[in-house]
């Protein structure tokens, strides 16, 4: 199925990577003690979703438009 991020963004993506596929997942790694310490980055959401860090990132910031996390901007880039 074809996903259009709001960065204007645009993939083909399996079914396994719908957006509320994602947001599950997403979900269940911030809750993780490690997480709720430090935040997840795209780097942590990549390995945990199998994807490029880039998409990682998209997926991080719509999960952040819809309210399921908030951003930290530090001199180490974002963190969720």
């Amino acid at each position: 199925m074809l996903n259009k991020f709001e960065s204007g963004v645009m993939v083909i993506q399996n079914k396994s990577h719908s957006d509320e596929e994602v947001f599950s997942r997403i979900k269940s790694l911030v809750q993780k003690p490690d997480a709720l310490k430090t935040g997840v980055s795209a780097t942590d959401a990549a390995r945990t979703l199998g994807i490029a860090p880039a998409m990682a990132k998209e997926h991080l910031l719509a999960a952040e438009s819809k309210g399921f996390l908030c951003r930290d901007v530090s001199p180490d880039g974002f963190r969720f």
